[in-house]
């Protein structure tokens, strides 16, 4: 098939430093257009090859030329730019995590409900193959019976002035920008939600929580997180079972032409390292392309966005209340993504 042609709004730093140069090694995509008021994009669409260059989003949407956007917008934004996206009849990828309330997710959904678009929460680890031979162990038995998870998402966030995920109103934070990738990995692994969350968070400095853990009880299977901005970068996740244990040393994060690790140590003593390169945000732009050309749209991984704001939400309280929360399903349903992948 051609290629599908993308729109990109903002000149955010995500889509400078990972999309467009994973755009660049796709198949099926190619960057059309970029927007920003703020009079970057010419500078950006120059440095990757972008025909076309808009002073407003609104015009970059109105251009029928236009099949997909990415949306890398702060997370506050999300809703109002997924609702003006869908109403132009565009497909729409938007940056992780996709809204931050019941309210939002339902006014997106039924946005894209209304106007035929496909919408998909960019959470592009899950492209990642390390992640489907962490399904292969499991169901092989390898590891036994699982009993916990483990994961941790942290680095040093640069406190520039106006950086947005320090701000309340832009519903910035740990657990909305690092910790929502732990959240969804044990959901991942898991297939459904926990029944309840305990999470504490801290800061030093600031009005948002920069540091947060919290235990996931998935009705006996314990898992933990721990996230933040104040750390030297880590990004690792484990999987404890009866018979071993599995070990991502990158599990969110590789960078591009990074290997990931994965390692299986058993009980008996005997350990296993594969290392698995592949850049997911080029996967994640072909997948999503083709689901651009389907006859089908659709929230894609709807089952996966819906557990993950359900656990966000429970999580928020907890960090409020200083107590235990029971997470809400927000829209039951089963979903079997690692074995598809």
């Amino acid at each position: 098939m051609s290629a599908v042609r993308w729109g990109v709004l903002t000149t955010a730093r995500i889509a400078q430093d990972r999309f467009l140069p994973a755009m660049k090694k796709t198949r099926n995509a190619v960057a059309s257009a970029i927007s920003s008021p703020n009079g970057r994009a010419a500078e950006v669409a120059s440095r990757f090859g972008i025909p076309t260059v808009y002073e407003s989003h609104e015009e970059l949407l109105a251009d029928p030329n236009i099949e997909a956007v990415y949306l890398p917008f702060p997370n506050g934004l999300h809703a109002e730019w997924i609702i003006a996206a869908a109403e132009a009849g565009k497909d729409i990828l938007c940056e992780k995590p996709l809204v931050g309330s019941l309210e939002d997710y339902a006014r997106v959904v039924d946005a894209c409900d209304r106007n035929g678009v496909s919408l998909m929460e960019a959470f592009m680890y899950r492209f990642h193959p390390q992640h489907q031979k962490v399904r292969e162990f499991i169901d092989a038995g390898r590891i036994g019976q699982v009993v916990s998870m483990h994961a941790r998402f942290h680095f040093v966030m640069d406190r520039s002035p106006g950086e947005v995920r320090l701000q309340t109103g832009l519903e910035g934070g740990a657990v909305n920008d690092v910790g929502c990738y732990a959240v969804d990995i044990m959901n991942m692994v898991m297939g459904r939600t926990p029944v309840s969350v305990y999470a504490k968070g801290t800061s030093p400095t600031d009005l948002v929580e920069t540091t947060v853990a919290a235990i996931l009880d998935y009705d006996g299977v314990l898992g933990t997180l721990d996230c933040g901005f104040e750390g030297p970068r880590t990004n690792t996740f484990q999987v404890i079972g009866t018979k071993g244990h599995i070990t991502l040393d990158k599990a969110f994060d590789p960078d591009p032409g990074e290997p990931a690790r994965v390692t299986v140590s058993l009980r008996d003593g005997s350990t296993e390292a594969f290392d698995v390169s592949e850049d997911p945000f080029k996967v994640e732009i072909e997948r999503f392309s083709v689901w651009t050309r389907s006859s089908v749209h659709e929230v894609v991984h709807r089952e996966l966005t819906e557990q993950n704001l359900a656990v966000r939400l429970a999580i928020h309280e907890s960090l409020a209340a200083g107590l235990p929360r029971n997470v809400e399903q927000v829209h039951p349903m089963e979903h079997h993504l690692l074995q598809e992948q």
